[in-house]
């Protein structure tokens, strides 16, 4: 699957993301999301590359999505952005859910 920076995004505000990279770390900000990928705000150093096993806590009352396999695509100034390469099948309806329930509403209101 080849990154695209032509898929649709859907802002994120509200509820924080809370990560595993590798370790259990405190909670981050995740900034946008779509079905192939997210913008994280992390005070922390990564390289393009590293991999992640994230836990997305998006911005609803359903449990997170596991990304059990993300990469860094690039870093600038205290964001990331990484691609998702391994979600398994009920965690990525669960994406296309909220994607699909965020698309509908206004702008300025997701």
């Amino acid at each position: 699957m080849r990154y695209s920076r032509f898929v649709r995004r859907i802002a994120i505000t509200g509820k924080p993301l809370s990560g595993c990279f590798r370790l259990r770390t405190r909670r981050r900000n995740l900034l946008d999301v779509s079905r192939k990928g997210a913008r994280l705000c992390i005070n922390r150093l990564f390289r393009p590359g590293q991999k992640l096993m994230l836990m997305l806590d998006l911005p609803w009352d359903e449990p997170p999505v596991e990304v059990r396999l993300a990469t860094v695509k690039w870093v600038h100034e205290g964001t990331v952005g990484v691609e998702f390469l391994k979600v398994e099948n009920d965690d990525r309806v669960s994406l296309d859910v909220f994607l699909a329930s965020r698309s509908k509403l206004p702008a300025g209101e997701t």
